[in-house]
């Protein structure tokens, strides 16, 4: 893959917009789950709303670490040819695992807490 001024600006974003859409999809699953009084019901013999947090967070988790292992030094080319600069490789790493972190914490008190009060 070829880097390029977008590539630049978009790769170290990548972790913090995953971050965002999980933050979007607990509230989604919230929201909906409240709105249409589902909060108690069950998906496939576990809580309906626990049950989709835990899969947003999962699949937000195992798209950070693709990334992370995407930013291994080398894999990418400009287009003269020469090697992406380390600091856009490291930085979006570091921004991943900042992102899995921010996931971990905002998933915890979805789960502990009732959906609805």
């Amino acid at each position: 893959m070829s880097a390029s001024a977008t590539r630049a600006v978009i790769w170290p974003a990548a972790g913090l917009a995953v971050w965002g859409a999980h933050f979007g999809a607990i509230y989604a699953v919230h929201a909906h789950a409240c709105e249409r009084d589902m909060a108690g019901r069950e998906l496939l013999g576990l809580p309906w709303v626990p049950a989709l947090v835990v899969g947003a967070t999962l699949l937000a988790l195992v798209v950070l670490a693709v990334l992370i292992l995407l930013a291994r030094p080398g894999g990418a080319v400009t287009d003269g040819g020469e090697a992406e600069p380390r600091f856009t490789l490291w930085f979006g790493a570091a921004a991943c695992v900042v992102a899995g972190f921010a996931i971990l914490f905002q998933a915890t008190p979805a789960l502990v807490l009732p959906a609805c009060y």
